[in-house]
């Protein structure tokens, strides 16, 4: 029993996992391929709750991404922000239903976070 619900959850963080690459591939496909690889990291993790939006990520600057990463990503903080920031800058058409889809990759991070440990 306790491994089928293991299995359980397994399957579960997988699919949340694959419908934030599903929706960050849609409305930003850039910052997808910096974070895709590393959608189960604590430190992504947050970044993608605290920040509903890719838009929301420029306004609180480099300075305070680079002090709010280190907690979980000691070693990867800094060049993951600056990934981030190139990303960013890549981009230069808006999809539309952005906003939208930032509240779902939100709740969608969240939701993973607490899935894994």
């Amino acid at each position: 029993m306790i491994v089928s619900f293991d299995d359980d959850l397994a399957g579960e963080a997988t699919r949340v996992a694959n419908r934030l690459h599903g929706l960050l591939t849609q409305i930003h496909p850039s910052l997808e391929r910096v974070l895709g690889p590393r959608f189960q990291h604590p430190a992504v993790l947050m970044l993608l709750e605290r920040f509903e939006s890719a838009a929301q990520i420029p306004n609180a600057g480099r300075r305070q991404l680079v002090t709010l990463l280190p907690p979980k990503a000691p070693r990867m903080a800094e060049q993951r922000v600056e990934d981030i920031f190139a990303a960013l800058d890549e981009q230069t058409v808006t999809v539309p239903g952005t906003e939208t889809a930032a509240l779902i990759v939100s709740s969608r991070a969240s939701s993973l976070a607490h899935r894994c440990p």
